[in-house]
């Protein structure tokens, strides 16, 4: 995916929480960059919004009280037609669930608010979910008031449309919704919390279809997170179609096709941390599935297969700090993250991490040996390899700025070095990996390893 040529600050103050971030460069070993802040011209140095901040732009008016789901998006209203890059700020809706309301940026320095609590239009009860569209409708899960809100924002302004569905278990009925997706097609998808179903509906309310379950006798059991793409989504590579789903308290996330097919699963049991729960779930680009785990303040990431990747965030360390991830949106063209916490909001780009750099041996000796450069990458990224001696010049580039997969990649070299195939001069080397993330994280980030290697003497021909 090409990354965006030129970025203007977006979505700075945005929404109780979004925010946005101080700058980051290379890094290595302890440091987490699977998501890094964006660098400081970009936001001018502001990552996290906190409740200061929040009194600061409303005053006294709200306060964070269980903040719930978010929805980030490039409003075609706001869009300039004349060019395709990055051309002005994203809009992003939060839900502050506690206080039956939405906060929502209606540009870099404004913020407002909308709703209260009831029963009424304009009013919510433990609203959790949200999801809105680039001409501006925005669908809200009601979750105590089993039902799901239609708004359209217009003019720096939310305004009721419709409401759709009553208590119960039938059509245009729910049960505390949970949460709600768009697709491109402009349908909505439910997860109705309490009937342990997935709802397809149209925009303007009208009943699809329903979903329990795959084909083959797995059922849904209380889900209460739910992220989908349809093929026809242009920030979705391959033309993926699917739903993922985290039932069972949170305890098990469930990839299904549209059409009912088992794509995959995972449980909290495939993780190495305890108590592990997946809440509000998100979708890269290239089909990565995020998933908040407020208990550990983490964020996990699975592949499209949904096999475990990593983990970022670590109360414990303060590096990259959670606190109590909820919310979470995933603007895919650019590949920038936003999360809800306790009481705030965190905005980050995706990066990429390389992790377990092994090499299968730190002697080569050309014509008689080959090495084997094993690593794991937590995004897709563009890899090169290095062959660096010791005062820093580069002798012979294995790998030029390939594209390589998440998950686990290996390089193999023969000690050989260009196009005739010449032995490496013997002596003390690095060998350097470098991965740059395809998303615009790209132009300002990347990632390096090394490890040494001893180049011996050729084989004589």
């Amino acid at each position: 995916m090409s990354p965006a040529a030129q970025r203007k600050p977006r979505a700075l103050l945005a929404l109780m929480l979004l925010v946005l971030a101080g700058g980051h460069s290379a890094a290595r070993d302890d440091v987490q960059t699977t998501l890094v802040h964006p660098p400081f011209r970009h936001c001018l140095g502001m990552h996290r919004v906190t409740a200061l901040h929040l009194f600061l732009y409303l005053g006294a008016s709200t306060r964070f009280n269980e903040p719930a789901g978010l929805a980030a998006v490039k409003l075609d209203a706001l869009d300039d037609p004349s060019t395709t890059s990055d051309d002005d700020e994203l809009t992003v809706f939060g839900l502050n669930s506690g206080e039956c309301e939405i906060i929502f940026n209606t540009s870099l320095a404004n913020v407002e608010t909308y709703g209260e609590c009831g029963d009424d239009r304009g009013q919510f009860r433990n609203p959790l979910g949200i999801a809105a569209d680039t001409r501006g409708n925005v669908f809200v899960a009601d979750t105590g008031n089993h039902r799901i809100v239609r708004l359209l924002y217009k003019d720096g302004k939310l305004e009721f449309i419709a409401s759709f569905g009553s208590e119960g278990q039938h059509e245009l009925q729910f049960s505390t919704p949970s949460q709600v997706a768009l697709g491109a097609s402009g349908n909505i998808y439910v997860a109705d919390t309490g009937n342990d179903r997935v709802v397809a509906m149209t925009s303007t309310g009208q009943w699809l279809y329903e979903i329990t379950g795959d084909n083959e006798g797995l059922t849904f059991d209380r889900p209460v997170g739910l992220a989908m793409v349809e093929g026809d989504d242009p920030w979705i590579s391959r033309r993926q179609d699917f739903i993922v789903v985290s039932d069972r308290d949170g305890s098990r996330l469930v990839k299904i096709s549209r059409d009912g097919r088992l794509l995959g699963t995972a449980t909290s049991e495939d993780l190495p941390l305890p108590s592990v729960r997946f809440d509000a779930l998100a979708i890269d680009y290239y089909g990565s599935v995020y998933a908040t785990d407020g208990p550990n303040g983490r964020i996990h990431k699975f592949d499209p297969q949904l096999r475990y990747v990593t983990s970022v965030g670590n109360s414990d360390t303060g590096k990259l700090e959670l606190d109590e991830p909820r919310g979470i949106t995933l603007w895919r063209r650019f590949g920038q993250i936003f999360i809800a916490e306790r009481a705030g909001a965190q905005y980050f780009w995706i990066g990429t991490d390389i992790l377990d750099l092994e090499s299968s041996t730190d002697r080569l000796r050309p014509g008689e040996d080959d090495l084997s450069l094993s690593y794991f990458l937590t995004e897709v990224a563009r890899v090169t390899v290095e062959l660096v001696d010791s005062d820093g010049d580069v002798i012979h580039t294995l790998v030029d700025n390939r594209r390589r997969a998440v998950g686990r990649n290996v390089e193999r070299w023969d000690g050989r070095l260009g196009r005739r195939g010449d032995p490496a001069p013997p002596g003390a080397y690095t060998l350097t990996i470098t991965a740059t993330p395809t998303y615009s994280s790209g132009e300002h980030f990347h990632d390096t390893a090394e490890t040494p290697l001893s180049v011996l003497h050729a084989t004589s021909r």
